[in-house]
């Protein structure tokens, strides 16, 4: 695993999230999960089963139809179970750093997730501009303007965490300097 940008002075790991959900709404669920690490080398998606949340009925046509493309047919059909999935991100996720470039969504929908299986978020979300203390927030704030994501969580992450290899690369970044 390369060091350079995926790894903190410290030695924790750095990861992305994102989120594509049912919709925007107050009863909006997540239906499409993925991470990946600062460096690329690690990441991991999936599709969630609304069915096995037990009350996760909302669901946007329009958001299907015009923003991630995902059916809920195919989520019954793909999708893992809500306590397969909630394990698999505190496994991963939980105690780790986190970032992403929807806190408010993406906690929110964690949040119903980790609810449906009575549990808590242990996922601990920071806005991706903060990534190295904000000694970027500016750069990576505007190249985040300009990033124009698929709406596919995986796409999304690895998008994301290319945006902020490119822009420290372009300062010069060496761990030592985090």
């Amino acid at each position: 695993m390369s060091h350079d940008t995926g790894k903190l002075k410290d030695g924790c790991s750095m990861y992305i999230l994102d989120i594509e959900a049912s919709g925007l709404g107050p009863e909006s669920y997540p239906i499409e999960i993925a991470w990946c690490s600062l460096d690329g080398e690690q990441s991991w998606s999936v599709f969630i089963n609304p069915e096995t949340a037990g009350d996760w009925e909302d669901w946007d046509d329009y958001a299907e139809e015009a923003i991630h493309g995902i059916s809920r047919d195919e989520l019954l059909r793909e999708g893992q179970d809500v306590v397969t999935v909630a394990r698999e991100l505190e496994q991963r996720l939980g105690g780790e750093e986190v970032f992403s470039d929807a806190v408010p969504f993406d906690d929110f929908w964690l949040r119903r997730l980790f609810g449906a299986v009575g549990s808590h978020n242990p996922v601990r979300l920071q806005q991706l501009e903060t990534i190295y203390c904000s000694r970027y927030a500016i750069e990576i704030g505007e190249a985040l303007s300009r990033f124009e994501p698929p709406h596919r969580a995986l796409a999304d992450c690895r998008g994301m965490a290319e945006l902020v290899r490119s822009v420290i690369g372009q300062k010069g970044f060496h761990e030592e300097e985090v």
